[in-house]
């Protein structure tokens, strides 16, 4: 794993949230039908980004003294950071819609809670899925969502939820390649059994938003299974495919595509 080519993305790209500039000048012009879901929605994404990262750094300190993952524990904490910069961005984009910042919230806290309950495999298997199907969310409201400052934000945040993919799927072909094939196929059954109930529960939770936006929950769940069909083909196409085959997007300097789910076509 290429750590060090991370190392400098999360670096680069941290700063480049934390300034990025948002036509705020321009009230939101929404109609409240769409406003109020969607300040909602983002608050409840804006704070599952605000986490500390605790459990995930207590895993990387398991993997980094591993020969292929030198360096992994500094990726995490730029990894985490770059996490807590897209709270910060969020934050902007509650505040421009009217809404109101959460300190909890159901779904949040139960995903948080389930983090703890298993090994630190699950806890990455949580963490994985919750980028799939911010990609799908963040997709959703690019395409979908006329505010300029909401676009922005979603546009932003879609492009670093691709590269948080790529890195995790980098790493995961290091790390799961090391598993028998029973070990493999039950890391797969549980990493699927785990995503198909969270975007079940997102999308009732955030169902407001998404029917505002013209778009039926049963639709987003199916493009988040999408997405996740497309990240383990890929994946997995990864796991067999030679190691100079598997070079990072960080280290090649280009962006990779969506992982599924929210362009046709695509």
């Amino acid at each position: 794993m290429n750590t060090q080519a991370w190392i400098t993305h999360f670096e680069r790209n941290t700063r480049v949230n934390d300034h990025l500039e948002l036509p705020l000048e321009q009230p939101c012009q929404l109609p409240e039908a769409i406003r109020s879901p969607l300040a909602t929605s983002l608050a409840t994404f804006q704070l599952g980004e605000s986490g500390t990262g605790s459990r995930l750094r207590r895993y990387a300190r398991q993997v980094a003294p591993m020969e292929n993952f030198r360096g992994y524990q500094r990726a995490i904490d730029l990894f985490v950071a770059e996490e807590q910069s897209h709270a910060r961005l969020l934050a902007r984009g509650v505040q421009h819609l009217g809404g109101k910042l959460l300190t909890q919230q159901w779904t949040n806290s139960v995903f948080r809670r389930l983090r703890f309950l298993v090994n630190l495999e699950f806890a990455v298997q949580v963490l994985l899925t919750a980028e799939l199907i911010a990609e799908v969310y963040f997709g959703t409201l690019y395409l979908r969502c006329e505010d300029p400052v909401v676009k922005k934000i979603a546009h932003k945040l879609l492009r670093d939820e691709m590269r948080h993919l790529e890195f995790q799927r980098d790493f995961l072909s290091e790390r799961v390649v090391t598993l028998s094939p029973v070990g493999r196929w039950l890391w797969r059954a549980q990493f699927q059994a785990i995503h198909a109930i969270t975007a079940a529960v997102v999308a009732w939770d955030h169902r407001r938003l998404l029917r505002a936006l013209g778009l039926a929950p049963d639709d987003f769940r199916r493009r988040c299974l999408q997405g996740w069909r497309r990240f383990q083909q890929r994946l997995e196409h990864r796991l067999g495919a030679p190691s100079d085959e598997a070079a990072t997007p960080a280290a090649q300097g280009s962006a990779p595509a969506p992982s599924g789910g929210l362009f046709p076509g695509r």
